[in-house]
């Protein structure tokens, strides 16, 4: 059985849930964890994933605060937890929040082991990641994820602005969690130009029409993540995105859900 979780998902913090279930065990991974302190981390680590047994990995899409930070990498490190990040990524999150000027004296970079993967496929927990680079902020090294167990596909694609690359890796894929960040009205009455690096709703929507009209079967589920507070809203996003799949004749079979901003999301069965 595999199962997704979004914890949480948006500017504020993201968090996410991929767990396996077999003869062999349990084996659970997170991808981004940008919870604003340590506390309120180990909080909603312990309520929302359970610490019973450490999760057995986090893998990070990139080093922006709301997706890693130093609360977060403290914490996971305390309970043993590794940490995979691209190779790139591991400076950018050095000089963002491992920093030896801005950290506690108590506290050194080399406290925090990160572990890093390049652009081949990966495996970790009993999946296979293969890392898709994504165009977002100047400076800024973004992947998304293929994440493959036997046959089943899915596809983890948050924080970006170019579709043409995701492409390809969305036919038949079996569940898709995907930026939808911004509605272009709401952006112009609430105007911040960081949204321009991220993925609107009628982008997304286009995005996953091409990718289903080219898939030989629809997902089990498709996620709609990362949503503005102040430039979206859940009915605005799974609206657009569910007329733009309709019109080109690839709604049916697919469930169209957004992940919630704050808590956590229901979880969701992708092979049983």
């Amino acid at each position: 059985m595999i199962l997704f979780r979004s914890i949480r998902s948006g500017s504020s913090g993201n968090l996410l849930l991929l767990e396996q279930r077999d003869a062999r065990g349990r084996r659970r991974l997170l991808i981004d964890c940008g919870l604003r302190s340590q506390r309120a981390c180990l909080e909603v680590l312990e309520a929302e994933v359970g610490l019973d047994a450490p999760p057995d990995a986090l893998v990070v899409t990139h080093a922006h605060g709301d997706h890693v930070n130093y609360a977060s990498l403290r914490t996971l490190t305390r309970l043993r937890v590794p940490i995979l990040v691209h190779r790139r990524t591991r400076g950018e999150i050095l000089r963002r929040h491992l920093n030896p000027y801005a950290l506690p004296r108590s506290v050194s970079p080399d406290d925090i082991p990160l572990r890093t993967f390049g652009a081949e496929p990966f495996a970790v927990a009993g999946f296979t990641f293969t890392p898709l680079p994504l165009a977002h902020a100047p400076g800024t090294t973004t992947h998304g994820f293929l994440i493959e167990s036997g046959r089943t596909r899915l596809v983890v694609a948050s924080d970006f602005n170019d579709p043409e690359a995701l492409l390809p890796h969305l036919y038949d894929a079996d569940f898709v969690y995907i930026e939808c960040n911004y509605d272009p009205e709401l952006l112009r009455l609430h105007f911040n130009p960081a949204s321009l690096y991220h993925l609107p709703n009628h982008a997304a929507g286009l995005l996953l029409a091409h990718a289903l009209a080219e898939s030989r079967r629809a997902p089990r589920a498709i996620v709609l993540g990362h949503l503005s507070e102040e430039r979206n809203r859940p009915d605005i996003a799974r609206r657009t995105v569910a007329g733009i799949l309709r019109e080109g004749g690839v709604l049916d079979g697919a469930t169209l859900a957004t992940a919630p901003r704050h808590e956590a999301s229901p979880v969701w069965v992708i092979r049983e």
